[in-house]
């Protein structure tokens, strides 16, 4: 006697184990997109009661660490202070031809930094022509 074997199409996917794995890889890089940190340097912002918005595209980010060195966005070599305004009017574009509402500079100065360091890095800020900067903080109560 012959017995037939049994075959098996396999004309269908099933699609439920499918979608599974792809939400899967899809919510792995979401959060990883989300909780990537933007900057290099490690800052001890100063906390505040109320934060304002994250960097925009463009937006510049100056930093100041606790030895009071400055640095432009995520660029690791420090900048002094007396070219600081050169370093922004490149950034940026000439004062003439910039867009008042994407002139804008973000200060994220340490707590532990020399305030008199900040303040001039303000007014090279201010030298440079730009009409809005922001100072960094981290939403909390203060130490």
């Amino acid at each position: 006697m012959k017995f037939r074997k049994a075959r098996k199409s396999f004309n269908n996917i099933e699609l439920a184990p499918l979608i599974d794995v792809i939400s899967f890889i899809v919510i792995y890089f979401l959060m990883n997109a989300t909780l990537e940190k933007n900057t290099a340097l490690k800052v001890e912002l100063p906390r505040s009661s109320s934060v304002a918005k994250e960097k925009q595209k463009d937006e510049l980010v100056i930093t100041v660490d606790k030895q009071g060195k400055i640095y432009l966005d995520q660029n690791s070599e420090p900048v002094a202070l007396e070219g600081l305004t050169e370093k922004i009017n490149g950034f940026l574009g000439p004062e003439k031809e910039r867009d008042p509402k994407k002139n804008k500079v973000i200060i994220r100065g340490d707590g532990g930094a020399s305030y008199q360091v900040v303040v001039k890095v303000i007014d090279a800020v201010n030298a440079a022509g730009v009409s809005r900067f922001n100072l960094a903080m981290v939403k909390g109560t203060s130490k």
